[in-house]
């Protein structure tokens, strides 16, 4: 599931209205199922293999939810405007590197910041370790609106009970006898219920009993709404969100890996298609897509015109302005394009444009040029992706896409994308593309009064801290979050693995769960020394005795006013989180990564 659908998906702008809740049944539990589904892949020099492995793995695994019935469901919502920016970030306007130092506040335009303490999905390895914000140059860490709360601090990805007092999944049942209003309100609450699961608040910590509950809940909203339609007392609108509630039922059991409910939602799809009720006719199509992409992606020859005339059905109906069916037709588009139907894919990108490129607000607009795409970023998307799943990719082929996408677009958006995926070749080791694609940047935006050029003195410069940091020595003089004294030198002998972290960015503690894996199994060779970037007066050690980070940890604070807002985060040359620096036996850094794969290969070179 990808985390810019995800990040979507928990706006205020969708999860309130009933008519986005088939579009949600998808990314909730879709989310949940890759979330807590737990690789055996640990090869590190497969680099096709160790591409789908979590960085946060659960310690239970729950099964194999890519089943056909999951897949299916999850297809309609799988929207993923990586395309315009890599995997690493989580809304395309996120794809900034800069100068090492931290967001004085979690701008962006992506809605993901509504929610600046809910976490993306756990990063993979062979992609850079993914973040919520990118670092703008000469800003600090959040000390407003992404800071958590002074008074009670938390980090609402490690379950709490008490981050959601009023959705408590494990007592909602369903009573027999309910009138229609009753039955409506089970069904708003069932949804509440499957939102606290799915963003992690519901205080389940357990991915086991997450899928229980999901599962559960799911059965209970297809009864309830199997009721509200054959209630003697339901008026048509009562009906009407009970078929609906079927639907999105049927699509939460098929996200959870039920292949029965999955074959019976595209039938029920199909029919609701006659249906004069024109927001369950929307709803159908948007799941009918997603089966037509399911069937493109297993090669079933109909399926792009499929994909095509279920497109045309939503731009010719009210739905033609909900920003659902805009994301699905972003998606649509996409997974058209990666199998080269073109002139599919085409049609769907001039539905998108026609209906929503002039919108009056600015921000759908945005979106929509974002998942319109166009020939040049799919090409080099393409050819990025290939190498994150380890396939050879020529230099003077993706050189050529370079030049190809900067004389499309020569903006600061393409700048963004390419300076991201530079990053991600770093994290691939494949130095050669990723010093290609610095320097045609360097050369085509070389004045540093533009914005562009400065975008790219900054991740240039980044660049080159990193390099420089590795074989010098690290011993700051800085304290410990408590104030007390704390010194590598005292960690000499052993590798000393340093998340580099912030209260207000969660995703910079995504990677903590693995390192203390590491940990445990080597407590003689392996320790962890956190570096925290939060600006004075927050409540750090709180917040770490609260969310039981057990981890010694450095306090460097970062100035929203000072030149150099952060210097540990220069140094290092840090342009995302998480970020992890690693240390050798003799303090010295030993790398910088960003996958797993990196990671592993880090520690067994140390260790042997």
């Amino acid at each position: 599931m990808p985390r810019s659908l995800w990040s979507m998906s928990r706006s205020p702008r969708f999860v309130h209205s009933l008519r986005y809740s088939v579009y949600l049944s998808f990314a909730f539990l879709a989310v949940i199922a890759l979330g807590c589904s737990n690789s055996e892949t640990t090869d590190s020099s497969d680099a096709a293999d160790d591409a789908k492995l979590p960085f946060t793995q659960p310690t239970d695994s729950v099964g194999d939810v890519n089943s056909a019935g999951e897949g299916r469901a999850d297809a309609a919502a799988n929207t993923d405007d990586a395309r315009q920016t890599p995997p690493r970030l989580s809304g395309p306007a996120s794809a900034s590197p800069s100068s090492a130092a931290m967001p004085e506040h979690a701008h962006s335009d992506h809605p993901d910041h509504e929610h600046p303490n809910e976490v993306s999905g756990a990063a993979t390895a062979g992609e850079v370790i993914p973040m919520g914000e990118a670092i703008p140059a000469g800003e600090a860490i959040p000390a407003g609106a992404a800071q958590p709360d002074e008074s009670t601090p938390k980090l609402l990805t490690i379950a709490d009970p008490a981050a959601n007092e009023t959705a408590d999944p494990k007592r909602r049942q369903l009573r027999a006898n309910l009138t229609p209003d009753e039955l409506r309100e089970f069904l708003a609450g069932a949804d509440s219920d499957i939102q606290a699961i799915a963003s992690g608040t519901s205080g389940i910590q357990d991915p086991k009993e997450a899928f229980a509950e999901m599962r559960r809940i799911s059965q209970m909203k297809l009864e309830a709404s199997r009721r509200l339609q054959n209630h003697a007392d339901a008026n048509a609108e009562a009906r009407s969100d009970g078929a609906r509630g079927e639907l999105q039922s049927l699509s939460h059991l098929a996200a959870l890996g039920d292949l029965k409910s999955a074959q019976e939602l595209e039938k029920l799809a199909t029919t609701n298609l006659d249906s004069e009720d024109q927001a369950l006719v929307t709803d159908s199509r948007l799941v009918l897509i997603g089966f037509a992409i399911e069937s493109l992606q297993n090669g079933e020859a109909d399926a792009p015109q499929r994909i095509v005339q279920q497109v045309r059905g939503l731009a010719n109906s009210d739905a033609s302005s909900d920003i659902p069916a805009m994301m699905v037709m972003g998606q649509a588009r996409q997974v058209l394009s990666q199998f080269d139907h073109n002139a599919e894919a085409k049609a769907v990108r001039d539905t998108i444009i026609e209906l929503y490129a002039d919108s009056s607000d600015p921000q759908i607009a945005k979106m929509a040029a974002q998942l319109a795409g166009s020939v040049q970023f799919d090409e080099i998307d393409r050819l990025l992706q290939q190498a994150i799943v380890g396939e050879s990719i020529d230099t003077d082929r993706w050189t050529a896409a370079v030049d190809a996408l900067l004389t499309a677009s020569p903006d600061l958006q393409t700048v963004q994308y390419l300076a991201g995926a530079a990053l991600q070749f770093e994290g691939l080791n494949r130095q050669d593309l990723a010093t290609a694609t610095y320097n045609k940047l360097q050369s085509q935006f070389s004045d540093p009064n533009t914005a562009t050029g400065q975008e790219v003195q900054l991740a240039i410069r980044a660049r080159q801290s990193r390099i420089d940091a590795i074989g010098k020595t690290f011993d700051p003089d800085l304290k410990s979050i408590d104030g007390g004294e704390l010194s590598i030198a005292d960690y000499r002998g052993k590798i000393v693995l340093m998340p580099l972290w912030a209260m207000g960015f969660p995703e910079s503690l995504q990677l903590i769960p693995h390192l203390q894996e590491l940990e445990e199994q080597s407590p003689d060779e392996i320790a962890i020394v956190g570096v925290n970037l939060d600006p004075t007066n927050a409540p750090v050690a709180e917040f770490m005795r609260q969310n039981k980070l057990n981890f010694s940890s450095y306090r460097a604070e970062s100035s929203a006013t000072a030149e150099v807002p952060n210097q540990v985060a220069a140094r290092f040359g840090m342009v995302s989180m998480p970020f992890l620096v690693v240390l050798d036996q003799e303090g010295r850094v030993a790398s910088i990564d960003y996958t797993i794969g990196q990671l592993q290969q880090t520690l067994k070179r140390l260790q042997n």
